[in-house]
């Protein structure tokens, strides 16, 4: 455990060691929030949380409010990763017919047109 204090500013600053840890990098986005023991709980921004950001502004735009995003978020997600899925499939179906290249493959192209 770290011990930390807050400046005059309401800033505080991660350790070194503990940002090494869990790999925390300059100008890198983090969430903080409160768990249901009023404890703060800081943790890094992924995929799902920058996803959930442009739900809540698609569903802004389109007339909802904070109040019905704890509904429309999680269907939201839902529609997402069907359509992922979806996406997934067809590009598995599109590289079994050789219609795309495989990443490794891919790389080896962008190599060989450097070495032109």
């Amino acid at each position: 455990m770290f011990d930390i204090q807050v400046n005059e500013r309401g800033q505080i600053t991660i350790p070194k060691p503990l940002r090494d840890k869990v790999h925390i990098h300059p100008n890198e986005n983090l969430k903080i929030d409160v768990d249901e023991y009023g404890r703060l709980v800081l943790y890094k921004k992924d995929l799902i949380d920058d996803l959930e950001d442009l739900i809540k502004r698609d569903l802004i735009n389109e007339g909802f409010s904070e109040s019905d995003f704890a509904e429309k978020i999680p269907e939201r997600k839902k529609e997402l990763a069907k359509t992922l899925m979806v996406m997934v499939k067809e590009a598995e179906m599109e590289f079994e017919r050789g219609e795309s290249t495989s990443l490794e493959n891919l790389k080896k192209e962008v190599t060989n047109e450097d070495r032109l």
